[in-house]
């Protein structure tokens, strides 16, 4: 398996894989930004509807308490975008996961019969999907997360075990798709521990960002030595 990694680490500089990362990067980046920048915008509106009784209550200090506010709201959106970064990088890096499975299956197994690619909205259903069972999940868990990073490998073994389980579960169904019927797994696989790698690697700051893309070459990878 973690040849696998190895192998999709190395074809990172084609073309269309380096195209899909700049690009998926560039929109989570934008997400973040725009949901920081809402999430403030939301709290200053909050605090301007009760601005008279903000000024009643702390008087020439309620500027300094509007700031404190403002500044503590910007942190909660940061460290809950910290922990979706995963699944909200994974989501965009899914709209353009046919171009990098194409790579490398012409890469590597040319050779073996290869569905044409679902259309854009497929695509994009896909990734809404992971987005939106990514924040479901972590906010249901978010209690127990919280609680598990004052224990820190409580905590950090939690959100790999959780992140890890979505995005191998959901990434080996966007490499499934392009399998024909005949030759479908059944079951199909979980590829469980895929998951749990990539989202250790997603912890990491910088090259977190190639994670995705690992993932996905690695579930493709190992889908091919089920078949051998």
């Amino acid at each position: 398996m973690i040849s696998s990694f190895i192998k999709t680490f190395r074809q990172i500089k084609d073309a269309k894989i380096l195209k899909a990362l700049i690009i998926s990067t560039l929109l989570t980046l934008l997400s973040i930004l725009l949901a920081l920048t809402l999430g403030v915008a939301l709290l200053d509106s909050i605090l301007d509807t009760f601005s008279s009784t903000l000024q009643s209550w702390f008087g020439k200090g309620e500027s300094w308490f509007r700031g404190i506010a403002q500044f503590m709201g910007g942190s909660v959106v940061l460290i809950l975008s910290y922990f979706l970064f995963a699944g909200i990088h994974g989501a965009f890096v899914g709209i353009f996961i046919d171009d990098i499975l194409d790579t490398i299956h012409q890469r590597h197994f040319p050779d073996v019969p290869w569905n044409n690619p679902p259309s854009f909205l497929t695509s994009c259903c896909f990734s809404a999907r992971i987005l939106l069972l990514t924040i479901l999940l972590n906010v249901l868990a978010s209690p127990i997360l919280l609680i598990g990073w004052f224990i820190p490998p409580l905590g950090l073994s939690l959100q790999v075990i959780l992140n890890g389980y979505l995005l191998g579960k959901e990434y080996g169904q966007l490499v499934e798709f392009r399998f024909p019927k005949e030759n479908s797994l059944r079951p199909a696989p979980k590829y469980f521990y895929n998951g749990n790698i990539a989202a250790i690697i997603w912890i990491i700051p910088v090259i977190n960002l190639i994670a995705p893309i690992l993932l996905a070459g690695s579930v493709l990878h190992t889908r091919m030595n089920m078949e051998s």
